[in-house]
């Protein structure tokens, strides 16, 4: 017999098996590409930038390449990379970002690629979301949002974001 309670519980089990299907989810397409979990960390108290990371998966057979970034909640939006230069951490802006034909590339988690987020119009806070515009050569422009996320584990890219020297500001807070 089924009664209320398990019905009530089955209910309720299926509300968090679909809110979890929407969280993996979190991804766009243009063209052959697919864009997989766009996040990005909560700004720090006084630090008006921040960074954005996401997949992309090139699922056509030409290759493509990432070459702008716009978002509304920042004055200026940039591709860059990261290297250690004299045991200090230092960012600079890319021309663009290549995704060859039936491969993936992954901003963050171990890649120092990201997109930088300069002058924050606001606070960025774990929950927001935000909408981040995507041009590629190939494929065109795709709007995505952006979730941000709680920092992940230290060693990787996004969590050792702020430990690094901008080459036009003045250091990160640490």
């Amino acid at each position: 017999m089924f009664t209320f309670q398990r019905w009530k519980t089955a209910l309720l089990g299926s509300f968090f098996l679909a809110a979890a299907a929407a969280v993996q989810a979190h991804g766009f397409n243009v063209g052959d590409l697919a864009i997989s979990h766009p996040h990005a960390r909560p700004s720090l108290p006084g630090v008006p930038n921040t960074a954005a990371w996401f997949g992309v998966q090139n699922q056509g057979k030409t290759d493509d390449r990432l070459i702008s970034a716009r978002a509304a909640i920042a004055s200026r939006t940039e591709i860059h990379d990261m290297k250690i230069e004299n045991d200090i951490m230092r960012m600079f802006q890319v021309e663009g970002i290549d995704i060859p034909a039936g491969q993936s590339i992954k901003l963050g988690d171990g890649n120092k690629l990201h997109i930088m987020l300069f002058g924050l119009q606001q606070p960025l806070s774990v929950g927001d979301k935000f909408p981040l515009t995507l041009q590629f050569e190939k494929a065109g422009t795709v709007d995505v949002e952006v979730w941000v996320e709680a920092p992940r584990k230290s060693g990787d890219a996004a969590a050792e974001h702020d430990h690094h020297q901008h080459n036009d500001t003045a250091p990160a807070a640490q």
